[in-house]
């Protein structure tokens, strides 16, 4: 259901005419706040400039919401992002804010879960006054987000209360579909990582087949809002599109195969480090996902050309690899990939699609929180002397012919530090979300909404020094002799753990001997051992399900899910 603007008109008789309050009382549309009232706050998102225009007199004193609170302090205009106090007529003091981002409301009589997907009511209200309500069924996503405290939902917008019927919906500026993420940003420590990158990667990539799909999307639009489940204030979050089919605008399968996606869930094909035989029956394949056509899973097609990268030879390599790929597109994620220095985005969290038969396939990055001197937990890695890869990049950048890769890396390059991919214009990115976030309050509002998040007030020149030494460091690695780059080791891929998350056994396949030792998610070691060169081995099939970290005595720390 969709509420337009005539909320406006509402507000405007309520200020004109507060019947059943004091003529000091201004009421508020129901619709346009809600109301924590364990944590104290108080949030609405009514156009403020109706408040302040249409302010009744100097004397106002109070606000309805879903009661009437004292303003304890003179009010001559009400702003966005400041903290105004109240009292409810308990004489209970709250936080007020107003904020100019859509509030989010979910109320479920469940448990949210993984898994299954479980009724709610939705309800989204906009500072322009629309208002959208709808069932819907919510679970939690991610695999090690979902040891934050902060969790990810996924939600699914329904026609009814069991989901035997979805609905598209459209809202935001984004595309229509039934299906979404709220993503909870919490290892982002300035919660615009993800939704910056990704208007980064729009800058520098465009789809070859966009002439033929011009709604086509290489990625996904987020905008920010403010969630409350139950009644709870759970602080800023990004509604964001999902890569699919649909967003790609990928060929259906029309009795055969013709476009296809598939999602990098960890190491191995992958990063086509190395190559096993597949199962048909299986939607997991040596680190990737089966995600289209749903209609049929044969991972034959991309078990070609995962072969192909490793056991073709130099002049097969050379001679044949843009048929299997997106020259263009390579080299763009390779730009992307070691600009914002994407650490868990080498094979993971990377999805490869193909059109349709008979054309290329392409990179769709997703998940970059870990990104511009932050990791995958959210701490600040100070690195920016390295160069990351993959087998496939490693072959790619020894095609030293005059129109080959390597050149076109460095003509590519140097045409998007002209304009796009300035210092200044990055940073203008991420200042355009920092400040959006900080005029609206949101940061006081993270604090307090979680406990343990703490403003991280040195991030953006921290972050401004980072790019400043990452990018002279890569227009100095650019202007390197055809080769030199494929000589530099990416210590990320000296450990790589196959498959994850699993059930059983993790296979690991290590660059060296070395030792390890595994921790559960509390920092009690569960297991230690020792690693050869080459292919290991380890059962974990008596693990309680959970998140598990791998230390590795040669520095290395990987992720292990027990499912």
């Amino acid at each position: 259901m969709m509420i337009k603007p005539f909320l406006r008109i509402i507000l405007l008789i309520c200020l004109i005419n507060p019947s059943a309050y004091s003529q000091n009382t201004i009421t508020i549309p129901s619709g346009l706040f809600q109301v924590d009232h364990t944590k104290k706050v108080l949030l609405s998102n009514v156009d403020i400039s109706i408040l302040n225009s249409e302010w009744i007199d100097e004397n106002t004193t109070s606000l309805h919401f879903d009661e009437v609170y004292t303003l304890l302090q003179n009010v001559a205009n009400f702003n966005y992002g400041s903290k105004f106090t109240v009292k409810n007529p308990n004489g209970t003091e709250y936080k007020l804010y107003f904020t100019k981002l859509p509030i989010i409301h979910i109320t479920t009589p469940h448990t949210i879960v993984d898994e299954p997907r479980l009724f709610a009511n939705f309800h989204l209200s906009e500072n322009n006054g629309t208002i959208m309500t709808s069932n819907i069924g919510i679970e939690y996503r991610g695999g090690f987000s979902q040891s934050y405290p902060k969790k990810s939902l996924r939600l699914e917008f329904w026609e009814d209360s069991i989901g035997n019927e979805t609905k598209d919906v459209q809202f935001l500026n984004m595309r229509s579909d039934d299906d979404w993420n709220l993503q909870a940003m919490y290892n982002e420590p300035l919660r615009f990582n993800n939704k910056t990158s990704f208007k980064i990667w729009d800058l520098i990539d465009t789809l070859h087949f966009l002439n033929d799909e011009p709604e086509a999307i290489n990625g996904v639009n987020m905008e920010y809002s403010e969630l409350f489940i139950n009644n709870e204030y759970r602080g800023v979050y990004c509604m964001s599109e999902r890569i699919d089919r649909k967003q790609v605008k990928l060929k259906k399968h029309n009795g055969s195969i013709r476009g296809e996606l598939y999602k990098g869930i960890s190491w191995g094909a992958s990063t086509f480090s190395q190559i096993s035989p597949y199962n048909n029956d299986s939607l997991i394949w040596s680190g990737f996902e089966y995600e289209h056509p749903e209609e049929e899973v044969n991972w034959a097609n991309i078990y070609d050309f995962v072969s192909f990268v490793i056991n073709s030879s130099d002049t097969d390599f050379e001679a044949n690899y843009q048929s299997y790929f997106s020259q263009e597109n390579a080299i763009n994620y390779f730009i992307f990939l070691n600009l914002a220095r994407l650490t868990d985005n080498t094979g993971k969290n990377v999805y490869i699609g193909k059109y349709k038969q008979n054309e290329p396939y392409f990179f769709i990055p997703w998940d970059l929180d870990g990104s511009f001197g932050v990791i995958w937990d959210g701490s600040n890695e100070n690195i920016t002397d390295d160069l990351l890869t993959n087998r496939f990049f490693t072959r790619l950048l020894q095609d030293c012919n005059s129109n080959g890769f390597y050149t076109k890396l460095q003509n590519r390059w140097n045409e998007l530090r002209q304009d796009r991919l300035t210092h200044q214009n990055i940073m203008s990115l991420f200042m355009s979300n920092y400040n959006y976030l900080e005029e609206n309050g949101v940061y006081e509002r993270e604090e307090i909404a979680w406990e343990d998040y703490s403003f991280p007030t040195n991030q953006l020149s921290y972050m401004n020094e980072w790019l400043t030494n990452r990018l002279d460091y890569l227009d100095n690695l650019f202007t390197q002799p055809c080769g030199s780059l494929s000589l530099i080791k990416n210590e990320k891929n000296d450990l790589i753990i196959y498959p994850n998350p699993t059930s059983s056994t993790i296979h690991l396949h290590s660059n060296s001997n070395q030792s390890y030792r595994i921790k559960n998610a509390i920092g009690q070691i569960v297991l230690e051992g020792d690693l050869f060169a080459g292919e290991n081995s380890i059962d974990i099939e008596y693990f309680e399900a959970g998140l598990y970290i791998m230390e590795a005595n040669s520095g290395l720390i990987q992720k292990i899910v027990k499912k």
